[in-house]
């Protein structure tokens, strides 16, 4: 086949995506997978029967859509990460309320974070997600020249926001945000009237951006079969092996993060039965998973903070709501550093200690800028590559498989929403700790 035939058939598979796009009712995430398959018979039909200048030629078009997608990713990071810090900062009513609630939950958010940012790295390498793939000249990188842990520590300090925007400097403009939506708290306690042309602006602008990813989001699919297309025609069947070693390492790395950390918190700080614990969260736990959207699950989420696990109605409707938008262990910590080892394994990167560091630091950072992300996981890990100087390609790359994993992300996040209810009802005295040992979870069916 000439170029011209292997560029029609590309061109016909994007059209399948579009057409069942437009005219059938299937969800996203099935027309993601159905692009990881057509994607993979594209590409691996051109490893084994093309000629290589055949090959060669059909993989620079292919690898356009695939990066033209990224590069969209990327446009994203500058205005959606401040804008949803600051408007999820903001959310808070008053400075009383981020000192008393606001510090013990965030705080525990932000050490959950970092505990699974490290299980993912841990996982990650334990596993090798991403040994002896082959991915051609997908993304080409600069070698690393990270190598002063204390001088990247101080490049943290946001001194020019401005330049740290432009030149993708990711954490210092974290910094400058989370200052900047403090700094708004306590405006807002003292003359809130000031401060409300500002919320409306920022949650109006916020919705835009919104909007905007996802719109870029849409494109999943196409990205995808491009990316696919083209890594497949490189490497062959062993990059089939990788993904779904890939996968297996993410849910075991979301099952011990639910089992030792959230499990050992609620021992050790409410002293109560881990499994009883998670028994009646169950319910909470079962919606996640099967909707994979830990908004969509909030209200059986606060139910069954103050029905099952007897946490004060204060808390349950301060955590609940706050957790679903910055509390995102599994997104934010466990699959960005999971797909980092994943970029640095499949492009022959050699990550240094300071990577490895800045890695968990911006799992730390990231999660406070979740505020209403949809598909989370993805702008965290594009922070997180771009932040470490990885291929941001490999976002793409494990896109085809992430509807596998997220039922696991998501149910790891709410999790740790429900967690950090107990853990923090119970160091104000408004978690009922009597009433939670007592209760018959067989016939427990209310959720007052």
């Amino acid at each position: 086949m000439s170029v011209v035939l292997w560029l029609g058939v590309f061109v016909l598979l994007l059209a399948v995506l579009i057409v069942l796009d437009k005219r059938f009712t299937i969800p996203f995430s099935v027309r993601v997978f159905t692009s990881l398959i057509l994607g993979a018979m594209f590409g691996l039909s051109l490893f084994f029967f093309a000629e290589s200048s055949v090959s060669q030629e059909v993989r620079r078009w292919t690898a356009l859509v695939g990066n033209g997608y990224v590069d969209l990713l990327r446009m994203l990071i500058i205005p959606l990460v401040p804008t949803s810090i600051i408007a999820g900062l903001l959310r808070l009513s008053n400075t009383g309320e981020l000192k008393k609630l606001g510090v013990r939950t965030i705080a525990l958010f932000l050490l959950t974070a970092t505990i699974a940012g490290i299980i993912g790295l841990v996982i990650g390498s334990l596993f090798s997600v991403g040994s002896g793939m082959v991915v051609g000249e997908l993304a080409k990188r600069e070698a690393n020249t990270i190598t002063n842990l204390f001088s990247q520590f101080r490049a943290f300090i946001p001194s020019n926001p401005i330049r740290s925007a432009s030149e993708m400097q990711m954490i210092p403009l974290v910094v400058f945000s989370v200052l900047l939506g403090i700094a708004a708290i306590t405006v807002k306690t003292k003359h809130p009237e000031k401060i409300q042309p500002i919320e409306a602006l920022l949650e109006g602008f916020l919705a835009i951006v919104m909007q905007l990813t996802m719109m870029v989001l849409s494109l999943t699919p196409y990205g995808v079969l491009g990316l696919t297309s083209y890594w497949l025609s490189s490497s062959g069947l062993s990059a089939l092996l990788q993904l779904g070693l890939f996968v297996v390492a993410m849910i075991t790395a979301c099952l011990l993060h639910m089992g030792l950390v959230y499990g050992g918190l609620v021992a050790a700080a409410a002293k109560i039965n881990p499994l009883k614990f998670f028994r009646a969260a169950s319910p909470a736990l079962l919606l996640a998973f099967s909707s994979r959207s830990s908004l969509g699950s909030l209200t059986m989420t606060i139910s069954t903070m103050k029905g099952r696990l007897k946490v004060s109605d204060r808390v349950a409707n301060f955590v609940g709501p706050l957790g679903a938008v910055m509390n995102m262990d599994a997104c934010g910590g466990i699959f960005p550093a999971m797909v980092a080892i994943f970029a640095a394994n499949a492009f022959g990167i050699d990550l240094t200690l300071s990577q490895y560091v800045l890695i968990v630091v911006v799992s730390i950072f990231a999660s406070l800028g979740s505020a209403a992300v949809p598909m989370g996981a993805t702008a965290f890990t594009v922070i997180t590559l771009t932040t470490v100087g990885l291929p941001v390609e490999a976002v793409g790359l494990v896109a085809g498989v992430d509807f596998l994993v997220d039922m696991f992300r998501t149910m790891t996040n709410v999790a740790g929403d429900l967690t950090t209810s107990v853990v923090v009802a119970n160091s104000l005295g408004e978690f009922d700790k009597k009433a939670f040992d007592e209760q018959d979870l067989r016939t427990e069916l209310a959720f007052a």
